[in-house]
């Protein structure tokens, strides 16, 4: 398949490490028309002296578009997880109305929800009720919702987002499927059959084992030892030919989480995590 550059996403996981100009320069060069961002990283960027307009205005010079605002975890009331990480924690804690200031001031279109909350913590109904009140919430500033499943935490599988979203029924939500949190939390293809395209709003492409190494948390193998795509276990090619064939890749985007990348310079993350990226989506 040919992807256009707006239909190209690249997430922040992979150029985290680069400073807020020249990562949007770098985004750009590559062919991407999507960037996402983070209120965290918004927050840095803001201390580093520029502003939200400031922001907005050096991605509209280099044809990008800021957003997926990642991650809100306070849609439901509920969201600390249990026995995190003190540094982690940070990342995760914003509230909606903090959040969605964020989302104003870098007017972005669409909004990342995620569930940090413990195992068993909520039904599937009252997630439903509280993913479709947050989307009518983000509905009134003209924001999609996006929501993820992770293993890491207690919402963890696709089925359990497709029963959250086609529940709600709200017109402003989707999906985001993430190759590497599909495998982990446990793959049941024949929903790729079940679930229509409009559901699906972006595809994210990963890699790293099968399973997680012993003696590291699912949560810092995810958010730290990821690796550039090819050069791991997840049967990418594999699972990406089905999305294909059910129509549910409307755009795509690495998410290489990666210590290892954090510690390359801007240019040699691009070309560590790019050839992988081209060439899997070559092969589709």
């Amino acid at each position: 398949m040919k992807f256009t550059r707006e239909q190209r996403v690249m997430w922040l996981s992979q150029v985290r490490s680069i400073p807020f100009r020249q990562r949007v320069e770098l985004t750009s060069k590559a062919g991407f028309g999507w960037l996402s961002t983070s209120p965290t990283d918004f927050d840095q960027t803001v201390a580093s002296g520029l502003s939200a307009a400031d922001q907005r205005q050096i991605a509209a010079d280099n044809g990008v578009r800021l957003s997926y605002l990642d991650p809100l975890t306070s849609w439901v009331p509920d969201w600390r997880p249990v026995n995190e990480d003190p540094d982690i924690l940070p990342y995760l804690e914003r509230s909606p109305e903090s959040f969605l200031r964020v989302a104003e001031e870098l007017q972005v279109d669409k909004i990342h929800l995620i569930g940090t909350f413990p195992k068993d913590r909520y039904s599937i109904d009252e997630l439903t009720q509280h993913f479709g009140a947050m989307a009518d919430r983000a509905g009134k500033e003209g924001l999609r919702v996006t929501l993820e499943a992770m293993p890491l935490w207690g919402f963890a599988t696709l089925d359990e987002a497709w029963q959250v979203v086609k529940g709600a029924g709200r017109s402003n939500t989707g999906i985001i499927f993430d190759t590497w949190h599909y495998v982990r939390g446990g793959r049941k293809d024949e929903l790729f059959s079940e679930i229509p395209p409009s559901a699906i709003d972006t595809v994210q492409i990963a890699d790293g084992p099968l399973v997680c190494p012993s003696g590291r948390s699912m949560v810092r193998d995810c958010l730290f030892h990821r690796v550039p795509i090819g050069e791991g276990e997840i049967p990418n090619k594999e699972i990406l030919a089905l999305l294909a064939k059910n129509d549910l890749i409307p755009s795509i985007g690495p998410e290489i989480f990666s210590s290892k990348l954090d510690a390359l310079p801007p240019e040699q993350i691009f070309d560590s995590v790019l050839p992988g990226f081209e060439s899997i989506i070559d092969s589709i």
